[in-house]
């Protein structure tokens, strides 16, 4: 999204109570995707490519679809009669409702190649053609864009390495479309396109990235197809043969539906688990890595961007979809085995893991975080190598007896340094160092990051290892789980945020959440006494009531006491979904630790949290997404879909539907 299109949003949005102006939202409709290509459907049909972070292309920045009958031109947005579905990670349809006909519109992508079919249902009105502005930013540039036409029909869009391509089965009128004035852009009305007439001039045309097009129906039929390209990888003559194959095998109806077809379907109950994977494919690059959300905030005027792989968010899906797999039956084999060889690629000397990287190829991407490669511990996030440590333990043991000899040397190999680097941030008091915190918003020694440490040495200590790396991994968790008295606070009945030169910060903090699983880990270890069992409940317990929040629209947990990110107008705290998940699996994981008294039931909590993220509840999106956050208006915000969440969701499905099968002997029942 060029600056140009985030000043248009900052105009329409800038008075709002509840929506940050300049970004490109994707809290309404659904996505559509492959391993290399991540496209945005809205409800009125518009595209937009998130695909950067999977392949590094950018595509199209904005576009906008509409009817022309009898040369009168009706713009899908402006036309109040859509409704939309989804079929799995590549299928999306929108039906445009008018008085006597309707359009649909089908899309789906195909690798690198995205594919959008109009069909007119209805009585065929005379004269009727698909309207169509499609804006591209190869490499990210709005302005110096060369375009080519070739033959009067295929669009070819190109800065230098980016070469994007446009056409249609149907006969296809192009007008080139040029950039706004500087006038334009600072004007207080946003700008509306296409604009109205041609180019002034033909050398005016040829250095845009925007297209304007008229395409006919045949048979009641278009095919428009939009394709990007490295052409270092694929020269131009074979990007055009592609867009004309794509194009002549997506105009066959027969081909389309064998496409549709060919999503997998489930019956209801299951349709919590499909959406949950679907949108870990879709967010995920063929490297195994995955972005934390589709990037909205293109210009980081409210965020630092989400279209990363961060090591706490991948190593935390990994080992939820480790667990969810073995619980559910799922085969997801591929997925672990991409997931381990990137962490292997990707450790650092010292054993640990940097910020965050590109997920498209595992090289180290902007952030803020990487103190501990020019030397510093304290702008580092510790818990992401604990994070990932973790998976890899829980594989190896897992799964050792089915992976390759070298990958087990590998993994034995990347655990051993990994302790070292866990070492390199632990002080003689048991505690982590000081450094950044999860959320990324503070620094100190934090209870969240002993939890994670106090897990990664347990899963290590009981990983198929040589005795001494063992032996030294159950003397470290040991230490840490005695050390984490000093974050108790008695008077709160709580475990404190973190230390902050010395003194506990007794906020109430949802990452506390890992002590759960934590001290799971360590009853493989050594004993967890009836005193800390009795604290975790009262921990939890507390939190939940502290973190509770309910609205006319909504219920969930917020992040954390006193926290004023992305508030925009509002006086509190905002829920989030990570929040709310995290709750409601750690009350699960509560109830296997034997966590319970009259005070706290924990069962009463993982229903009621679970609740709010089920596919009817009040933070889950018609389209089945779990956004990261909502206002307390209802209104959704941030990273949408956020995988952390549905990640959480789907492991605390897996283990919600073990305990019932459990509990009626073998029958698992289900709301959805």
């Amino acid at each position: 999204m060029g600056l140009r299109r985030s000043l248009d949003d900052y105009k329409q949005n800038r008075d709002t109570e509840d929506r940050f102006p300049g970004e490109r939202r994707t809290q309404l409709g659904q996505f559509t995707g492959s391993e290399q290509r991540l496209v945005h459907v809205s409800p009125d049909g518009s595209l937009r490519d998130y695909s950067y972070p999977l392949s590094g292309l950018h595509g199209i920045s904005a576009s906008r679809f509409g009817v022309q009958v009898d040369g009168r031109v009706t713009w899908f947005d402006a036309n109040d009669g859509a409704t939309q579905t989804a079929e799995g990670a590549s299928f999306v349809e929108t039906t445009h409702s008018f008085e006597r006909f309707d359009i649909v519109q089908r899309d789906f992508t195909d690798t690198l190649s995205h594919v959008t079919v109009f069909e007119l249902r209805g009585e065929a009105p005379d004269r009727l053609e698909i309207v169509g502005f499609v804006e591209f930013t190869p490499e990210g540039q709005e302005g110096r864009i060369g375009q080519l036409i070739h033959d009067g029909e295929t669009v070819e869009l190109y800065h230098n390495r980016e070469h994007d391509y446009l056409g249609a089965s149907t006969e296809l009128e192009v007008t080139p479309q040029v950039l706004e004035t500087f006038d334009e852009i600072l004007a207080d009305e946003p700008q509306s396109f296409p604009r109205e007439g041609a180019a002034e001039s033909y050398e005016g045309s040829r250095l845009t990235g925007g297209v304007s097009f008229r395409a006919e129906l045949e048979n009641g039929r278009t095919t428009i197809v939009t394709t990007l390209s490295d052409v270092e990888a694929q020269p131009r003559s074979a990007g055009l043969e592609q867009v004309g194959n794509q194009i002549q095998h997506y105009s066959s109806s027969n081909s389309f539906t064998a496409k549709q077809r060919s999503e997998p379907l489930t019956d209801d109950t299951n349709r919590l688990v499909e959406t949950d994977l679907t949108v870990l494919d879709l967010l995920s690059a063929p490297t195994g890595a995955r972005i934390a959300g589709p990037d909205f905030d293109p210009h980081y005027q409210y965020s630092g961007g989400y279209g990363y792989t961060w090591f706490r968010d991948d190593g935390e899906i990994s080992t939820f979809l480790l667990e969810a797999g073995e619980r559910l039956g799922l085969d997801l084999a591929e997925r672990h085995r991409k997931s381990a060889q990137l962490y292997l690629r990707t450790q650092l000397a010292d054993g640990r893991w940097p910020h965050r990287v590109w997920p498209m190829n595992g090289r180290l991407a902007p952030g803020w975080a990487n103190g501990h490669l020019e030397g510093s511990e304290t702008q580092y996030q510790a818990d992401q190598t604990a994070s990932v440590l973790i998976f890899l333990a829980n594989y190896l043991s897992s799964h050792h007896g089915s992976l390759p000899e070298d990958t087990i040397r590998d993994i034995e190999t990347a655990l051993e340094l990994g302790i070292e680097g866990m070492d390199l941030s632990l002080e003689a008091d048991g505690l982590p160092t000081e450094c950044e915190n999860a959320w990324e918003n503070m620094n100190g020694r934090f209870t969240h990051t002993a939890a994670k440490f106090l897990h990664a040495y347990s899963a290590i200590a009981t990983t198929p290892l040589n005795t001494s790396v063992r032996d030294h991994a159950t003397t470290q968790a040991k230490h840490i789980y005695n050390a984490l008295e000093t974050m108790w606070c008695p008077g709160r009945g709580i475990y404190g945020l973190r230390l902050d030169e010395g003194e506990l910060d007794v906020r109430v903090d949802s990452t506390t959440f890992s002590l759960i699983d934590a001290h799971l880990a360590y009853e493989d270890v050594d004993d967890v006494s009836e005193e800390r069992r009795r604290r975790l409940g009262t921990h939890l317990g507390t939190a939940f009531d502290c973190l509770w929040t309910e609205t006319d629209s909504i219920q969930g947990l917020v992040r954390f006491e006193d926290d004023t990110w992305r508030r925009r107008d509002q006086s509190s705290e905002k829920v989030w979904t990570v929040s709310t998940g995290w709750g409601a699996y750690a009350a699960e994981k509560a109830i296997r630790l034997g966590i319970s008294d009259h005070r706290f039931d924990p069962t009463v909590w993982s229903d009621r949290l679970f609740t709010e993220i089920d596919l009817s509840g009040s933070l889950c999106l018609r389209s089945g997404y779990l956004p990261e956050q909502f206002f307390d208006s209802g209104e959704p915000d941030s990273a949408t879909p956020l995988g952390w969440s549905h990640a959480i969701r789907l492991a605390t499905y897996a283990a919600r539907s073990t305990r019932e099968a459990k509990a009626e002997s073998g029958h698992t029942s289900s709301n959805h």
